[in-house]
């Protein structure tokens, strides 16, 4: 995570095994973060494929993130307030390169 970024809640974790369980064959580098909802209190799971992430040079999700849980690290796309999230679905939707998934 990018010095300029502060985590502001939930869990991280990084690695090959992490993520979604529709994510389960990919055997890429994954980030994940977890939290709870503030508007509907489920838990939610945000996955981003740094393989995948153009990063900077696409901005898309951080763009279209209504509650601002996104934000643009240095290389990649970083979750910086999963529980703000109301799973919208956005971010994954605009994705032109599949990178990000809500669960």
């Amino acid at each position: 995570m990018s010095k300029d970024l502060e985590k502001k809640s939930g869990t991280y974790e990084e690695g090959i095994d992490v993520g979604s369980a529709r994510l389960s064959g990919i055997s890429k580098e994954k980030c994940s973060a977890r939290g709870v909802t503030k508007k509907t209190k489920k838990e939610v799971q945000i996955t981003v494929i740094t393989a995948h992430c153009k990063g900077g040079l696409c901005n898309i999700c951080v763009n279209y993130c209504p509650e601002k849980v996104l934000a643009m690290g240095f290389r990649t796309v970083e979750v910086v307030d999963p529980d703000s999230c109301t799973k919208c679905m956005l971010c994954e939707l605009r994705c032109p390169d599949f990178a990000i998934f809500v669960d």
